[in-house]
């Protein structure tokens, strides 16, 4: 059985997608501005790589917003930029639910994990439709603020989000704490009644180990936060999404990865997604004979009974289709064998889930 432990299912990205209004939504996503994904300016489609467009700017004043055909759009001193967050199949910046499913079946795949993340807005009860909707075929997961975790009132929304909508897991977003004014990192015991909550429900947490500043310092701080919050809660099932930020630590034509991410990955209670394509499509191309020896790596670490296959679908068909996002474990990782392939591809993520 195949399952993809890593999907997306939203409306219209250019909408408010349970944010008080669209201007709300649109400030959380305005971030993608500096996303690492193509962007363009619209006069002459040229592409403009990174921050070359940005000179100070301030981002509430470029007018960012949703377009269509996997584009977000701005706007500096009357130029028009795009961000292709999503592929240009996109036409009207969703995914929906029927979408995923027509391309789960095409390659034979069972059932997927609907992820999240405040970009794509605020979808607890939208995807909790969506469950209800699709049962056999799709899980989801909450999310929530989670610089408030400490208030009850996000409190009750992961209980509502889990005991009435059903979603199975929590998804929770490292660098949103600081992104949004606070200090504290997850560890902290300002978090523990919410903490405590999740160990109550029983769901596994889906944790996106990033920073809100570029600064690789930063990465680490919540990396090693990630690693002591696991010495207090090791009864609490976690999969590390995207698995290693390679793109963060590949420098010169090589992977340097420190030796303290590792300690964390091998942590009784943590699976690792294995994500590749959707992290080094832009600087690697298909089979990414470059991933195979980080694959390695990870099976030698970690093991099969540790890693978990997840495709990013349908952000990573930016860089390749659905079904090479599988194949490259697939095909081109000859050292695992077909029962490791049915453990990392689908096993895995059901026994956490």
């Amino acid at each position: 059985m195949l399952i993809d432990s890593h999907v997306h299912v939203f409306p219209d990205l250019g909408l408010k997608n349970g944010y008080d209004s669209v201007d709300e939504h649109m400030s959380f996503a305005s971030s993608l501005m500096f996303h690492r994904s193509v962007g363009r300016k619209l006069s002459d489609n040229s592409l403009v790589v990174g921050r070359e467009w940005h000179s100070g700017e301030k981002p509430e004043d470029l007018n960012f917003r949703g377009g269509d055909y996997g584009k977000f759009l701005w706007t500096v001193d009357g130029v028009d930029y795009a961000r292709y967050y999503l592929p240009p199949t996109a036409r009207q910046l969703d995914s929906p639910p029927e979408q995923i499913i027509a391309q789960m079946d095409y390659l034979g795949v069972s059932k997927g994990v609907i992820q999240g993340g405040h970009t794509y807005g605020r979808l607890n009860e939208y995807l909790g439709g969506v469950v209800r909707q699709y049962p056999d075929r799709l899980y989801a997961l909450a999310s929530i603020r989670e610089w408030m975790a400490d208030d009850p009132a996000v409190i009750a929304e992961l209980r509502t989000a889990v005991e009435y909508h059903g979603l199975a897991g929590l998804f929770f977003d490292t660098a949103s704490v600081q992104r949004e004014g606070r200090s504290e990192l997850p560890d902290d015991p300002m978090f523990d009644e919410f903490w405590g909550v999740v160990r109550e429900l029983g769901i596994p947490v889906f944790w996106n180990v990033t920073s809100s500043s570029p600064e690789l310092e930063g990465l680490m701080e919540q990396h090693a936060a990630f690693g002591r919050w696991l010495e207090r809660y090791p009864d609490i099932a976690c999969v590390y999404t995207h698995g290693i930020p390679l793109y963060r630590f590949w420098s010169g034509g090589k992977l340097s990865i420190p030796t303290e991410i590792w300690g964390a990955l091998q942590a009784e209670n943590v699976h690792t997604e294995i994500l590749i394509p959707i992290l080094m499509g832009g600087l690697w191309d298909y089979p990414y004979t470059e991933a195979t020896g980080m694959i390695r790596e990870y099976y030698d670490r970690l093991g099969s009974e540790k890693l978990i296959w997840g495709s990013d679908m349908p952000n990573v068909e930016r860089h390749c289709t659905y079904t090479q996002s599988l194949e490259y474990i697939t095909k081109y990782c000859d050292f695992l064998s077909q029962d490791d392939i049915d453990r990392i591809c689908g096993a895995n993520v059901l026994s956490v889930l």
